[in-house]
């Protein structure tokens, strides 16, 4: 989001000054528990209390809902009237009153306005940055005494997916003030996308080195893969970002052992910034080459993943890089234009003997937490329990994940109006492949896999049995390619099970020096990088961009980054 400067940023710059100052006052308890909501005063704490133990005769909590912005609700009901706000109620005593609810960039100025006003409702999902300066200003109630008595094992299962690092980055000077809307890394490791199509019109075969990418991108430049007489395909899709979802060049860089934008941890401990690694210069020398050969649009630098995106599903991109995704999007276009299209995913390659690593990340965008005056801070970690029993809880049923999942009559998304809805990121995904995969081996029982990985399973096994029609069935096609035997979420499990993430060290807020100087360092280094792969600069310009960055604030950055990680995860 483009933000305006001059007075507008000004008054809201003196808003949050006000607010930090009159809140401190505005909301002044004497000490005292304040109720929430206006039968709170009448409810206790049940006498067994416990993760989902009921408020009688029950309370009531203001909430903000960050939206999708395609809800769509069954007749009678709405945003304050649905399936998980009636399960609040009726099963935990917790009627929840959603003050606000907006989607898209409108959000965070929602928050904004709210903090400045000092207008906060009860429970909230609150940006990074605002969730940390509202715990720091004492705007947030602290969950440490109530976390461990409340969270469900479901839930600390979730929040340990990634043995606990997410959870960790909560914590502010040791008090735990919210709950990580935690996000998984796996999801963000880059694969090659192929055309099998091109390569068998091609009698080539599936790249095992580098030099073999760079092979087939020649042949897909300049051999007519799809065989219309036409040369009107590119040889490697790329977009104008160094890292996205689709044509990224983060795997690329990572059969150089570099990488655009993750910070690497060494075995020594300390990190380091993945672009100024030895390998990225013969990387950049090596893609100035491959647009010198016409194998990369000379219009790349202008174009985002989406609009690679339309190039692959126009048929004229058959080879990228990208992430697990690409089934539900640009790949499942481009055969739906063209059901005879053939798209593979795999592993990324080294331009040497050492195996490539793809970099995954996470960012920490958003916390659930509480206000500070709330009488019942508990309350929300049981809301939070009731999404994990209803949809994570391994002994949920399909009935259950029916009614609070996604609706097979209407195919409507019920989990998206759940407050404080968290998937264990890493975990599920790579289990419901191998629960998918074992039942289709004959290895287990249909009976025995999650109920969520059993409707999965049921799409799949419907599109192998009925011939495996992408034209009649391209759902069926999106979830083979996506969790199936020869799916995306294969290449993830093959990283994994051969220790093959080089997972980025850093994943917090931005440190002081970014905040002042990150923008500046972004544009130096995707201008320097452009230059040099399009010819415009000699590749001898890389050092002078590693110098450059060092100095004008890398070093500091990097200093940062270690103190963050030391004082989060210790040395």
């Amino acid at each position: 989001m483009v933000q305006r400067k001059g007075k507008h940023t000004v008054l809201i710059l003196a808003l949050v000054l006000m607010m930090v100052t009159v809140a401190a006052c505005g909301n002044n308890t004497n000490g005292k528990e304040q109720p929430a909501g206006k039968d709170s005063t009448a409810a206790v704490r049940p006498e067994n209390d416990g993760p989902l133990a009921k408020y009688e005769p029950g309370i009531e909590l203001t909430a903000m809902k960050n939206l999708y912005g395609d809800e769509r609700y069954l007749p009678g009901d709405d945003l304050n009237n649905n399936v998980w706000t009636r399960a609040y109620e009726d099963e935990l005593g917790i009627k929840v009153n959603y003050k606000w609810a907006v989607a898209g960039e409108g959000f965070q100025q929602k928050v904004t306005m709210s903090i400045a006003s000092n207008d906060l409702p009860d429970i909230m999902t609150l940006p990074a940055k605002d969730y940390f300066t509202l715990a720091k200003a004492g705007k947030l109630a602290d969950l440490t005494p109530y976390f461990d008595k409340y969270a469900s094992d479901t839930l600390k299962s979730t929040l340990n997916a990634d043995g606990g690092k997410q959870m960790k980055t909560a914590y502010v000077d040791g008090k735990l003030y919210g709950i990580p809307q935690t996000g998984g890394s796996d999801a963000t490791a880059d694969m090659i996308w192929i055309r099998e199509d091109w390569l068998k019109n091609l009698n080539l075969s599936v790249p095992e080195t580098l030099d073999d990418v760079i092979e087939i991108a020649k042949a897909f430049r300049n051999d007519d893969p799809d065989k219309n007489g036409v040369k009107d395909t590119f040889g490697i899709g790329f977009q104008k970002d160094l890292t996205s979802s689709t044509g990224s060049f983060e795997g690329f860089f990572a059969a150089y052992h570099a990488y655009g934008k993750a910070w690497i941890r060494g075995e020594d401990g300390k990190i380091t910034y993945g672009a100024i690694k030895p390998g990225m210069k013969d990387a950049l020398a090596k893609l100035r080459e491959m647009f010198a050969e016409d194998l990369i649009d000379v219009e790349f630098g202008v174009k985002d993943w989406k609009k690679v995106g339309e190039d692959i599903a126009a048929g004229k991109i058959g080879l990228f890089y990208g992430r697990e995704g690409l089934p539900w999007m640009s790949a499942k276009d481009a055969i739906v234009n063209n059901p005879k299209a053939e798209w593979i995913s795999v592993p990324i390659v080294s331009s040497d003997s050492k195996p490539a690593k793809p970099a995954t990340n996470v960012t920490m965008e958003r916390y659930f937490a509480v206000r500070a005056d709330v009488q019942y801070p508990e309350a929300l970690i049981k809301i939070i329990n009731l999404f994990q029993d209803r949809i994570n809880n391994p002994k949920t049923t399909m009935e259950m994940l029916n009614k609070f999942g996604v609706d097979p009559a209407s195919g409507i998304n019920f989990a998206a109006y759940a407050f404080g809805g968290l998937d264990p990121s890493e975990d599920k995904p790579n289990m419901y492949y191998k629960q998918i995969n074992d039942v289709l081996e004959g290895k287990e029982q249909l009976g025995n896999i999650h109920p969520e990985a059993v409707r999965y399973y049921n799409t799949i096994k419907n599109y192998i049995d009925k011939g495996m029609d992408k034209g009649a069935d391209p759902l069926g096609w999106n979830y083979y390619k996506f969790l199936g035997p020869e799916s995306s979420w294969k290449i993830i499990s093959y990283y994994r099970e051969n220790n093959l993430f080089e997972r980025s060290a850093w994943f917090g807020l931005p440190t002081k020096t970014m905040s002042q100087k990150g923008a500046t360092l972004d544009k130096l280094q995707e201008e320097t990088f452009i230059k040099i792969l399009t010819g415009s600069a000699p590749v001898s310009d890389y050092d002078a961009f590693v110098e450059n960055w060092k100095k004008l604030g890398g070093d500091q950055i990097t200093e940062e980054v270690n103190e963050w990680y030391n004082s989060t995860f210790g040395n």
